[in-house]
């Protein structure tokens, strides 16, 4: 049975011939040669080129093993005393609700304050003086305090949430090609991954990049060239490393020299962390979209263009300044 393709000509470009192996040209790329024979789920790999370039996609087997690690990040918060002035103002204020509001402000305050110097007071001297030494940043003195005397003032610990975490995926593939042409392919793969992780000089200068292409990782079904219902879908990916491994397992050549085997251990990072909602639209919709990424590209042109204006006035005052550095001569103006 053949594979399908997704039917989106702005996806899949016709294939290229093998013009270079130093730069991407865009195009197909597919390993092993007969993936459409396999009858098997494949991971497409597509570089988001720049606009009216053709786009690179690359087709493997779905590899073994893929991990999907969703996190959030916490940190702790020690409230302490503040904690403890605050429960006791809550409470003091809840103990009053309905009555004048002056005067329960007043009777709020003045019963908070109570038992305040209650649990101070129920701390000891020791306590006492535990407290005021941290209150004076004498934090030794305080520790110092603590050790004697075997207590501690109550931590009173809350976890609190920082954000979620940007996602990383790791994909391994091994590659033995088993013709001429399937040699060629491994090579161009491999140099076109390796070169995806690179930025390119802008305008082909040198003070500032450009980043490098983003990608696009779906995980495709054979019979219809959708994506995968029972595999979580991946947001739009920055290249992190390329990792080749030439002959691993045993230092082989072919008779043109081509190595035997090659290893290939690709990392790639989502572009921003995702919230629940960005989530739940990536499975339920493919939703790849980046209104951010969408407003930093209109201002990017924006810039561009202003940078070409600029680079023109500049080119005028320098030739208007090599001329009058310069002036003509009679004999030439008569010429």
């Amino acid at each position: 049975m053949a594979i399908n393709i997704p039917n989106a000509t702005e996806f899949i470009p016709r294939a290229i011939p093998f013009k270079s192996n130093n730069a991407s040209t865009g195009g197909v790329l597919k390993f092993p040669e007969n993936i459409g024979d396999l009858n098997r789920p494949y991971v497409w790999f597509r570089c988001k080129t720049k606009p009216g370039e053709a786009p690179l996609n690359i087709y493997f087997p779905c590899p073994q093993g893929l991990a999907f690690n969703d996190g959030a990040a916490y940190n702790t918060i020690d409230m302490g005393l503040i904690d403890t002035i605050g429960e006791i103002a809550n409470a003091s204020i809840n103990a009053f609700q309905g009555k004048d509001k002056l005067e329960a402000s007043l009777n709020a305050a003045k019963e908070g304050g109570q038992r305040i110097m209650k649990e101070i007071k129920s701390a000891g001297g020791l306590g006492a003086g535990i407290l005021a030494a941290r209150k004076l940043g004498a934090d030794k003195v305080a520790t110092s305090l603590e050790l004697r005397g075997q207590v501690i003032q109550n931590p009173k610990t809350n976890t609190a949430f920082s954000g979620n975490t940007v996602r990383s995926f790791q994909f391994d593939f091994k590659m033995i090609g088993r013709s001429v042409n399937e040699v060629k392919i491994i090579d161009k793969i491999q140099n076109e991954f390796r070169n995806q992780v690179y930025a390119k000089r802008l305008n082909g200068g040198n003070i500032m990049l450009k980043y490098p292409n983003q990608w696009e990782i779906r995980f495709i079904d054979p019979r219809n060239g959708q994506e995968l219902n029972y595999v979580p879908k991946i947001y739009s990916c920055y290249l992190l490393a390329s990792n080749t491994i030439i002959n691993s397992t045993s230092n082989t050549y072919r008779k043109d020299m081509s190595p035997y085997e090659v290893d290939m251990s690709l990392q790639f990072q989502e572009t921003k962390v995702l919230t629940r909602d960005e989530i739940e639209s990536l499975e339920n919709n493919g939703d790849r979209t980046s209104s951010a990424q969408e407003a930093a590209e209109s201002i990017l042109g924006e810039v561009e263009t202003l940078t070409n204006s600029a680079k023109n006035l500049v080119d005028k005052k320098i030739s208007e300044a090599a001329k009058a550095l310069n002036p003509p001569t009679e004999e030439g103006q008569n010429q």
